[in-house]
Order: structure tokens, then sequence, then C-alpha cells
């Protein structure tokens, strides 16, 4: 590791990490620590992508549909086979009987939206509808939107308005099944003549409570909420920028350590997450994954007076690079460089990555992570 080395030191001071903070008169980087290679920052993605059951492209809640329209009253409450759902995200458990062959979940939109659906039960006859409902004529008219036990469904134009998601059998009936559905993502009416100017999903928790969208003009939102753009445009991201800063002064001596995270590039989002650093915690967070592009800047420093005098400053970083630099392909080839996104406090909390010296250096523990499945 290259440093700027005014006059050798005799004395070798050390840290201790206490909650955060180090104690001590100061601090002073070790030969043996300069020589350790950084450790690996490994954290488990929530899945991987690849293997995700995705729809075969997207359908369509609009067109021609099979099926007859169906009276309905508005339940005051949710009752047998009649359900009212609050939000826009649903995951229930229930039953089909004889007595009971049918129920409908209901459920509204206040603005154009996306929609993913799941039925799931061990029984291969069960299948789900989704209908426009008219509460002011008492009728449920069937859409094209449909899937059989155990398929996931997709569409971007779901309207704004009143809607059911009904649970039937084409055979028999006795078995239980769960329905999950997320219906909180932004729309994007489909465009025949471009099929590649659409919305995509890019992940989902199991129970479809959180879905994570690309748009066609690059923005990423997880349940309705943008968390911003992967577009290559510079500083588009302005608000995702991250910085740590340690200074620790005592007496004549005085040792820095700066990180900084800027123009951020954006190659993928999680769910959301709960994550527990020594130096942040959040229960509603998602990593987002940086691209190559991103900006990072390292930059340590040491003095100590008396006699002799020494000081020292580096802008390399734990792999030995110098900063500024741009995230490049060296840095896509090892473990991910994730910034950790607060959904509460919306910003940025953490930096978790090799190149974050405190948990390169083992400083501070790794963080632990918790996904909301």
């Amino acid at each position: 590791m290259k440093k700027v080395l005014l006059v050798v030191s005799k004395c070798l001071l050390g840290f201790t990490l206490i909650s955060g903070s180090w104690s001590g008169t100061t601090w002073a980087e070790s030969a043996e620590i300069n020589e350790e290679s950084p450790k690996p920052v490994q954290l488990e993605l929530p899945n991987n992508v690849s293997k995700l059951e995705f729809p075969e492209g997207s359908f369509s809640t609009k067109g021609f549909a099979r099926g007859k329209k169906i009276e309905v009253d508005r339940p005051e409450i949710s009752i047998l086979s009649n359900f009212n759902v609050t939000g826009d995200r649903i995951s229930f458990s229930d039953s089909l009987t004889a007595a009971d062959p049918a129920d409908f979940w209901f459920f509204s939109v206040p603005t154009d939206r996306t929609i993913l659906t799941q039925l799931r039960s061990a029984n291969a006859n069960y299948r789900v509808d989704l209908y426009s409902i008219d509460w002011h004529t008492g009728t449920a008219t069937p859409t094209p939107f449909w899937g059989k036990a155990g398929e996931i469904r997709f569409a971007t134009d779901l309207a704004a308005g009143d809607w059911g998601l009904r649970v039937t059998s084409t055979g028999s009936v006795g078995d239980s099944y769960s329905i999950h559905a997320n219906m909180a993502n932004p729309s994007v009416v489909p465009d025949p003549s471009n099929p590649a100017n659409t919305a995509k999903l890019t992940s989902y928790s199991e129970n479809l409570i959180s879905a994570v969208m690309e748009y066609p003009n690059g923005d990423i939102t997880v349940n309705g909420e943008k968390i911003g753009n992967t577009s290559a445009l510079s500083n588009i991201n302005a608000h995702l920028t991250w910085a740590r800063e340690y200074t620790f002064t005592s007496g004549g001596a005085h040792s820095s350590i700066n990180h900084d995270i800027d123009d951020v590039r954006i190659k993928s989002v999680t769910i959301p997450l709960k994550y527990t650093s020594q130096y942040a915690q959040s229960d509603n967070a998602v990593f987002i994954t940086l691209d190559k592009g991103t900006l990072f800047t390292s930059f340590r420093s040491n003095f100590v007076s008396g006699v002799p005098t020494s000081s020292w400053s580096t802008f390399e970083d734990v792999q030995g690079r110098t900063t500024p630099r741009r995230l490049d392909e060296i840095d896509m080839l090892g473990d991910p460089d994730l910034l950790v996104y607060d959904l509460d406090k919306k910003k940025v909390i953490d930096f978790a990555s090799s190149l974050n010296y405190w948990y390169a250096k083992g400083i501070e523990a790794f963080p632990s992570v918790v996904y909301y499945r």
C-alpha cells in the first residue's frame, strides 16, 4: 500500500472498537494490517433471479373473456365466501367445500397498477379468475386474466377501480388453498408495436407481498415506491449518495477514515429486508446492487505530533487501487457491492461491501440480514 510518509514513527498506537467508536489515544495502521488481505463481505441475496419462476410474458386484464357476469353484493364484513381485502396486497388461506365451492376476494386500487398473482393448492383443479366489480349494478364481469393452481400470472394494465379474485374448481373440492397477489406497483399500458416498452418484473418475495419492477424509462420500484433509476446518466440517483467519516483527535494525534459513494449506477434492487450492523440498523430496507460506473472514494490519514513527528495519508482502497475511481469489471467479478437503503427514512444508511474498510479489515462484524419472504 502506498503512503505519503513524512517521518517514520517508532511508536505504534493501537485501537479498540467499542459500540461503533474507537477508544485509545489515536489510531495508526500497523504493518500486519497493511499486508492482510481484505475480508470478503458475503451477504445472501434473497433469491437467484435466474431461478425465479417468472410468467411467460405479460397477460392482460382487458378484452374478451369467457364466462358470465355474476351478481354480487358488497359485503359489509368478510364472511363465508366473500372477503373484503384492505390494501393492495393479498396473502390468505382458505378452502373450498361442497357447501362453499367458490370464494371471492374483493379489493380496490385508487390508481392504475400492475397485478401479480398466484394460487397455491395441492388440488390441480383449482383456478383463480379476475373479475371487474361494479358495485352500483351489483355485477362482476370476468376478464381474460386467470391462472391454474401453481401458475404465476402478471399484467401491467390493471385499471383503477374495484376488482375481485374468484377461486373455484373445475373438478373436486375439499382441499385448502392460499391466494397471493400484489397490486402495489404502477401500471404501464403495453405497446403492441414495441413489446420492450413495458414494465419488467425483476424480483418478488415468496408470498408476493413484495414485488420489484423496472420500467421503460429505467425507474425501479419496490411495492410502488421509487428507489432509483437504472439509466447510466450522471447524477440521476443524486438521492442515493452515501458517506461515512471517522475522525479521532487526542492531544497532538489525529486520525481519519472517509468513504464516499456518488453518482450511483444501479444494477438491481432486492425485496425488503431487516438489516443489522454495528453502524446502522433498519427494519425496512432494501439492498441496491451497484453497477459499473458508480464513483467510490476512500481516504485515510494519520498524524502524530511529538519527537519524531509522523504522518501519512492515502487515497488507496483496501484493494490497493487509487480512488476516486469508478467501479469496473474487476469489481463486478467479486461479491456484489451493496448500498443499504432505508425505505422509511428514504436514504442510504450503509455500504455493505468488501470495499468498506470497516468490514473488510474486520474492525466491525459483518452485517446480518433477514428477508421478508
